[in-house]
């Protein structure tokens, strides 16, 4: 883990460098997937046996961006559980739509991994430091959808 964190702190933001740190960990990564309507993005695990994190090529960025830490989350957390990979869908769960319906990784470990996206992509700390009071200001600085900054805003005591 401190390989990770040493990851983490060469490419800390904001915002988050989160394409940096999925390269840095060997993980590959296609932001131009044609994947299904519905999924959002998917991690699977190559014939090599190292893991490629695809999102949604028609998600807005700031979408992508927290797929990408969704599904590095579910590469840290789930690597167990992972199997051939998973997909989830808008929601952030697996579901039969896409190519790696998993049923190992149900609604708590869905949670973990956005638990992770947000603490990697709105650090606390640095939430706390540049907080002054305006969603839209911080959620473009960090480059995160304004709806994932009211969560962790309202998470981190900010926002009521």
């Amino acid at each position: 883990m401190s390989n990770f964190i040493e990851i983490f702190r060469s490419h800390a933001g904001p915002p988050v460098n989160i394409e940096g740190i999925i390269s840095a960990l060997g993980i590959q990564l296609d932001k131009k997937a044609n994947l299904d309507s519905e999924i959002s993005g998917q991690i699977e695990r190559l014939d090599d046996g190292k893991f490629k994190i695809s999102v949604n090529k028609n998600d807005h960025y700031y979408r992508q961006r927290f797929t990408m830490a969704h599904e590095l989350g579910h590469f840290l957390i789930h690597a167990h559980l992972l199997s051939d990979g998973v997909d989830d869908n808008r929601a952030y769960r697996s579901t039969p739509e896409g190519q790696f319906y998993n049923r190992n990784i149900d609604a708590p470990q869905e949670t973990e991994a956005n638990r992770f996206a947000a603490s990697i992509l709105m650090p606390a700390n640095f939430v706390k430091k540049h907080w002054e009071n305006d969603i839209s200001k911080i959620a473009k600085l960090f480059q995160v959808s304004k709806q994932a900054m009211e969560i962790r805003l309202k998470g981190l005591g900010l926002l009521s």
